[in-house]
């Protein structure tokens, strides 16, 4: 087994101490802008500066996170804050963006680019397609199994990252437009509102099939008990998830894979993780339990936790009795309280809470003033130990972190002494004094090599000094203490040196052609019924066939199609996995062999496989276009069109050029993902797609659900479709109007079409508002 980095979440710097002082090999780290997690404390660029430095010094690299969509308004600030991060020499950027990709490529070379976990990406060709445009390293979609990674690592020589522990997000990163669909807040743009951890009812039709519980809640990831088996897999960093996590998060996370991480490198025979070191990682954030993820299979609902969606601490007893008059429980405890400790009792209707003011022994009853009724036999969480938060605190509170130098000194009597001390590749050598003869008590070499080796609170630590210093020479000690500050402070200057000099290439905006033909419409649906209706219309020049692996059907559809004298597009799932790759890569010499016009893309991956394709390729909404750098990266890598993204406002949409498509109508999906309610509760239908069943949240908005039982994924859908009348967009460069069928029958497309080709005042209703307000 060869060693793997340790990359830790640092959202403010007391994290970063945190991660360092407790054997981070990397962390990742936010600046106020561009980021994924906006509501992290996150770094002024004074503050960046100074983490970078810190982590330098350490040996610990900082890989920065621009991992939102941006707008196109944004590319001048972004270029400065790019600048920036080049003047500090960071180590890596990570993006999602593939327009702030081709910007680092084009503008900062020598800035490694990671592939933010946000692309999506979960198939060999996925990170074919990503190598292809520069990167280096590539974070999986967290949905990927282990057999999947280690075939990835096989075939592509590139960087991979995986998540290790932490959070796991519902749906596919990258793939969610949930929390922008309820409130404006885009996790595309780092400001999710996290609607996955909210309460949802399943319905069939207007049945309530599962009560309101947290469906949506995927437990935290650990994956402690196999770590060894990750490592054999070559995965190359180990990802902890946590920026709007507590420092003392940070440390105890760090510290436990830290040790785990050094235990299967140096005795993998003996591997076992200690109780007490699961404890530790209870006791400071889990929820409802711990989640291997999908390392070794598909989904589950052992993977959610539908009580809670919040931390609930280390189970430690339970409730023995409680009297109502007093408002004291008596609580057996398996585990030693502590002053300062906090409690909280799973009641059957109400959770509540308490604090220990005083120390209970392990195995005893107790009795404390709880002032909300508990049942007997209820459940108690030590949901804060405080002993534990004091203990991890110490951790970080001194930097004791250090790297190992080498130095060397030459002293000869009548010659200026050398003193050199060594870093990897950097060296400093400071010129001293020249070495006098001694008049009566000379400085020998063992002195002299001790007062040069005391590197005391910097962060070298001196392993090896060589060198010759002559008999009988002289120099007062303080000139010594000096030479070895000199020798310091130089080396610190030449680790954390800026590239102040360098004039970096001006920025040019891309020209993107300027569409100004006739705009056209086209239509995506998902039944033949569907069709019928649409190619009623003589205003409709496009159909978009969604591909369910059935060729009879779209056989059927592409004939129906070519009598009508329309175009004709396949349109692919919005995640292939190698499977389904398998059968797209089986049968696309018989679709390049039809007359179809092209193929409607959502993976890097089928990109990957058709870039050689004569025959049109329509990049889809759900790949995150936002900006002209983004159109321009694709229309370069040879897509024919590109479809906006479904998070840009109005006037936002009026910034781009190029040959767009967007989206007027249509029931977009919110989240895309490997869970299944229907599957979660044993409603599976066994390969039979099904959109009967929706979900139901708190306001009483009812959000369907779409299954792809053949691939099994599932997608919530919008509760209401996204409805753009046209003539709002006239002043924007779209080429060709999307029209979007999923559950609609045939009298409905027609009522829709109606309304939106022919402004027929039909009673059409829609979710018109919802993308032309800025989405933060």
């Amino acid at each position: 087994m060869r060693q793997v980095e340790l990359l830790a979440p640092v959202g403010k710097f007391e994290n970063a101490l945190a991660a360092i002082e407790n054997g981070a090999n990397a962390i990742f780290v936010g600046g106020k802008v561009f980021n994924a997690r906006q509501f992290a404390d996150n770094f002024e660029e004074d503050e960046l500066e100074k983490i970078v430095d810190y982590c330098k010094l350490r040996g610990v690299k900082t890989h920065i996170t621009v991992n939102t969509l941006i707008k196109d308004q944004e590319i001048e600030e972004l270029m400065a804050y790019l600048q920036k991060l080049a003047r500090l020499k960071v180590d890596a950027i990570i993006v999602q963006d593939l327009g702030v990709a081709y910007l680092i490529k084009t503008y900062f070379p020598e800035i490694e680019l990671h592939a933010s976990t946000q692309m999506s990406a979960h198939s060999i060709e996925d990170v074919m397609f990503l190598k292809s445009c520069g990167f280096k390293r590539v974070v999986l979609a967290r949905e990927m199994q282990l057999e999947e990674i280690r075939a990835i690592k096989e075939a592509v020589d590139i960087e991979i990252e995986t998540f290790i522990h932490g959070a796991l997000c519902y749906s596919y990163s990258g793939q969610c437009l949930f929390s922008s669909q309820i409130g404006g807040r885009s996790g595309n743009r780092g400001r999710c509102a996290q609607p996955c951890r909210m309460g949802y009812a399943l319905l069939r039709g207007e049945e309530e099939v599962v009560k309101s519980a947290y469906l949506l809640s995927p437990k935290d990831l650990c994956t402690l008990s196999f770590l060894p088996e990750l490592m054999k897999c070559g995965i190359d960093s180990f990802k902890m998830e946590g920026r709007m996590k507590s420092p003392e998060y940070v440390a105890s996370v760090t510290k436990v894979y830290r040790k785990y991480i050094d235990l299967a490198l140096k005795d993998p025979k003996n591997y076992k993780v200690e109780q007490e070191d699961m404890e530790m990682l209870q006791s400071i954030f889990n929820r409802g339990g711990f989640s291997e993820g999908y390392y070794f299979k598909k989904a589950g609902a052992d993977m959610i936790t539908e009580k809670t969606p919040k931390n609930i601490g280390l189970r430690i007893g339970y409730v023995v009795k409680y009297d109502k008059k007093t408002k004291m429980a008596t609580i057996h405890t398996n585990k030693t309280l502590n002053p300062g400790d906090g409690l909280e009792i799973w009641n059957k209707k109400k959770h509540t809470g308490t604090g220990i003011s005083k120390v209970y022994p392990a195995g005893q009853q107790f009795t404390v003033r709880v002032e909300d009724w508990v049942d007997e036999k209820s459940p108690v969480y030590l949901s804060k130990n405080n002993t534990l938060l004091k203990v991890l605190k110490k951790t970080y509170e001194k930097a004791q972190r250090k790297v190992e130098v080498s130095g060397q000194v030459i002293g000869k009597i009548g010659e200026p002494v050398r003193f050199t001390l060594t870093y990897g590749i950097y060296t400093a050598e400071v010129v001293g004094d020249v070495l006098e003869p001694a008049q009566n008590a000379p400085i020998t070499q063992d002195i002299a090599f001790e007062k040069l080796s005391k590197l005391g609170n910097t962060s070298f630590e001196l392993t090896e000094l060589k060198g010759h210093w002559e008999d009988g020479a002289y120099m007062t000690i303080s000139k010594l203490n000096q030479l070895r500050r000199e020798a310091v402070e130089k080396l610190e200057a030449l680790i954390c040196e800026k590239d102040e000099a360098r004039i970096y290439k001006t920025y040019e905006k891309v020209q993107n052609p300027i569409w100004e033909g006739p705009r056209t419409h086209s239509v995506q649906v998902h039944t033949l019924e569907q069709l019928d209706a649409a190619l009623m219309y003589s205003e409709v020049s496009k159909i978009y066939w969604e591909w369910r692996y059935n060729d009879i059907a779209l056989e059927e559809a592409f004939s129906k199609c070519q009598e009508a004298e329309k175009s004709f597009y396949i349109v692919f799932p919005a995640i292939t996995k190698e499977k389904t790759l398998m059968c797209i890569k089986e049968r696309i010499q018989f679709w390049e062999n039809l007359s179809i016009s092209g193929y409607v893309i959502r993976t890097l991956g089928v990109f990957e496989l058709l870039k050689n394709s004569a025959k049109e390729k329509v990049i889809d909404y759900n790949l995150n276009i936002m900006n002209n750098e983004a159109v321009y990266h694709w229309l370069e890598y040879g897509a024919t069109r590109v479809t906006t993204s479904a998070e840009l406002a109005k006037e936002e949409l009026e910034q781009l050029n190029g040959p767009l498509e967007t989206i007027i109508y249509g029931k977009l999906p919110v989240m895309t993902t490997e869970q299944c309610v229907l599957g979660n509760h044993k409603l599976c239908h066994k390969k039979k797609p099904t959109l009967e069943y929706s979900l139901s949240d708190r306001k009483g908005a009812k959000w369907p659900i779409l299954t792809d039982c053949i691939a099994c994924k599932m997608q919530i859908l919008m509760h209401e479709p996204l409805l753009i009348e046209e003539k709002y967009l006239e002043d924007a460069a779209i080429m060709v109007y999307r029209i979007l069928f999923t559950d609609e029958k045939a009298e409905q497309v027609k009522e829709i079409l109606s309304y939106l080709i022919r402004q027929e005042p039909t009673g059409v209703t829609g979710q018109k508002a919802s993308f032309f307000k800025p989405i933060d």
